[in-house]
């Protein structure tokens, strides 16, 4: 009697430890971006643009007809690029405080609260005067993010794009671990000197219209670990393979 008590007893716990096992599963639901039901035919895109800010460090090049004009715009092209990321000052113009850049021959100019695209118009509309058809292309050289957490590859990062939204930050990371948390992505920003922090879930699809989706220059991103993470399943077959195969174990005890 108390040999079959014992069994019995061994048996339930068995089976209650696979149920505890299985309800901690990940499965590729929980690890899918943007989920939905329906077929989306149209998304809109967040389409706001960064606006630059003081401490944006910018790249400028002028290039126009005439090349000897513009030399001092143009250090980039003759410089080693190695060194370019080692003293990025060296090479671009800061936006100090008040909002100006300070240009070779066109002066002072204001920076803050245009985007790049707009602020290339504007220096383009004042370099007209002094130099032969300009075109201009400007880059901010120290947009750098810090993606950290649950990724594969943590570290600093150099956005080339501005435009960059989180998924880029992620790939740059070699995406997201399997035990990664997507519902809430943290990102910490500074903004005007106030460090503000916001929370992004990648599987609600409305997060293509979210601003905070898109990236700024020194955002941390941190992946936080899910809860459950004892075991994760590449496909629904070896979940159900898995439990066959608890069951059967389960019924040869019991039997026995």
């Amino acid at each position: 009697m108390n040999k079959y008590f014992f069994t019995k007893s061994n048996s339930i716990l068995l089976l209650l430890i696979i149920i505890f096992s299985l309800s901690s599963c990940i499965t590729n639901k929980d690890l899918e971006y943007f989920q939905t039901s329906k077929v989306v035919s149209e998304i809109k895109l967040n389409s706001d643009k960064y606006l630059l800010q003081v401490g944006d460090l910018i790249s400028v090049q002028i290039s126009t007809v005439t090349n000897q004009q513009n030399d001092f715009f143009n250090k980039e092209q003759t410089s080693n690029s190695q060194l370019i990321v080692q003293n990025p000052y060296l090479y671009g113009y800061l936006i100090k405080e008040g909002g100006f850049l300070d240009l070779p021959s066109l002066g002072k100019i204001k920076a803050v609260g245009f985007t790049l695209r707009e602020l290339e118009t504007i220096i383009k509309n004042i370099a007209v005067s002094y130099f032969e058809q300009p075109i201009i292309k400007l880059n901010i050289i120290n947009f750098e993010i810090s993606v950290l957490g649950s990724v594969n590859k943590p570290g600093n990062f150099i956005v080339v794009n501005p435009d960059a939204n989180i998924l880029y930050a992620l790939s740059l990371a070699n995406d997201i671990s399997e035990f990664g948390n997507i519902k809430k992505i943290k990102i910490i920003r500074n903004n005007n000197e106030l460090n503000q922090i916001f929370y992004v879930d990648l599987t609600d699809i409305k997060t293509l219209s979210n601003p905070n989706f898109m990236l700024q220059p020194n955002d941390v991103i941190y992946v936080p670990q899910l809860n459950k993470r004892f075991y994760s399943f590449s496909s629904l077959p070896n979940l159900i393979s898995l439990s066959i195969s608890a069951v059967t174990l389960y019924l040869l005890i019991n039997n026995n």
